[in-house]
């Protein structure tokens, strides 16, 4: 796939399908890292009695938080959610204005997939939230379909990953590659910390949210890029 780091607008290095193995190894690593907690929490694993030790310890700090400190964390709720659907859309209508392709189908698989992903893999766990086991719930709003894993942590991992990929290597100097990693890495941190602090998720459903959204991130992008690679030398071919 040829270099575009350097053409007009927000376009893809082309990264992954140059070099397939490094999505390959998210993959595999977040895969891992999921197969490990499902099994955990189908065989009442040592880390249910940590989940368990741990929602109670933040249910009882969040009782004692001031009402600002709890808004603040039940907005990672909307943001995890709301803000997601609504950066997708303006992200797909860009790539589609600017006929951008592979950049489209980057953001309508990795994104658009990874709420179906969570839906299938929630039901199929069908694990209850914590929030149910106290008798005096942080929020109202708290979801009742099941929390493993979490679509949000899923979805922000995804999401995130896709800008710093876009942006990276857009940007020349050392002081805003930092700073733009820094910047996601305290995006996920907190949807998934919000998550836990209200009670609507366990840590292992929010470390199997990132450990998914990792595999699918690598997977989805490395195979939208690896099509668009194949139809370009396709049409190099068919033009020669």
């Amino acid at each position: 796939m040829k270099n575009r780091n350097n053409s007009s607008g927000l376009r893809s290095p082309g990264l992954l399908g140059k070099k397939p193995i490094i999505g390959l190894i998210l993959f595999v690593i977040g895969m891992l890292i999921f197969i490990a907690l499902a099994f955990n929490l189908i065989y009442n694993g040592p880390l249910i009695r940590w989940d368990l030790s741990i929602a109670n310890s933040f249910h009882s700090l969040a009782l004692n938080s001031p009402v600002w400190v709890i808004d603040i964390m039940i907005a990672g709720y909307y943001i995890g959610l709301h803000g997601i659907i609504i950066v997708s859309i303006l992200l797909g209508l860009y790539f589609l204005y600017k006929k951008f392709w592979c950049e489209f189908f980057m953001v309508a698989v990795s994104l658009g997939i990874s709420g179906l992903i969570f839906i299938f893999l929630s039901h199929i766990f069908n694990r209850p939230r914590p929030f149910l086991l106290f008798d005096k719930p942080i929020w109202a709003g708290s979801p009742n379909i099941p929390g493993f894993p979490s679509g949000h942590t899923l979805s922000i991992i995804v999401l995130c990953g896709l800008f710093v990929y876009l942006i990276y290597p857009k940007i020349k100097s050392f002081f805003g590659k930092v700073i733009l990693f820094l910047i996601a890495l305290l995006v996920v941190v907190y949807i998934g910390f919000s998550r836990l602090y209200v009670g609507d998720h366990y840590l292992t459903d929010i470390v199997a949210g990132y450990a998914v959204g990792i595999a699918w991130f690598g997977l989805s992008l490395t195979l939208v890029e690896l099509i668009f690679k194949k139809i370009h030398k396709e049409g190099n071919v068919n033009n020669g």
